[in-house]
């Protein structure tokens, strides 16, 4: 394998090469896994490259670790915006969080009107008049919807505890 003279790169490359694996070091050590930090980096160095124009010195490894981590931040906040559905199940996970998920999905089985209700009633502690009064209808007809509401909520998580 030949050896690379940094000498002979463009600037950007070499950049790039200097700076890299401590910025891989860096965002391994923040999210904790080697394939999504790698994307991390690239996201880096795309974000670093169109920034130079607005690079006023210092250190550059500064100025590279401030931008991964806010890459980092940016990517971890849309990561949390994906709906539980869409989440990949791999490896062993927390029961509490295991449990969550589950009712969350459940959850989201249910019409939504039936959802409102039940989670006014049981979340909230609604009454079943403010439940009616909350959703615009008559308590009969609340009472209806919470019951429905249980009972799919209930064949949702036993079909989906299995």
């Amino acid at each position: 394998m030949a050896t690379v003279n940094l000498i002979e790169l463009n600037p950007i490359e070499r950049f790039y090469r200097t700076h890299a694996d401590a910025v891989y070091a860096f965002l391994v050590s923040l999210c904790r896994d080697p394939v999504w930090a790698e994307d991390l980096m690239q996201d880096t160095f795309v974000k670093a490259t169109r920034s130079m124009g607005g690079y006023r010195g210092g250190n550059p490894r500064s100025w590279l670790f401030s931008i991964a981590r806010s890459v980092f931040i940016d990517d971890t906040r849309r990561r949390r915006a994906i709906p539980v559905d869409e989440i990949e199940e791999n490896g062993v996970v927390d029961s509490d969080v295991t449990e969550l998920i589950l009712i969350e999905r459940s959850l989201s089985k249910l019409p939504e009107r039936q959802r409102t209700a039940l989670l006014l009633a049981d979340k909230a502690g609604l009454s079943y008049a403010e439940v009616a009064e909350a959703i615009g209808c008559s308590d009969a007809a609340v009472k209806v919807l919470i019951h429905r509401a249980r009972m799919s909520f209930r064949a949702h998580y036993t079909e989906n505890s299995v």
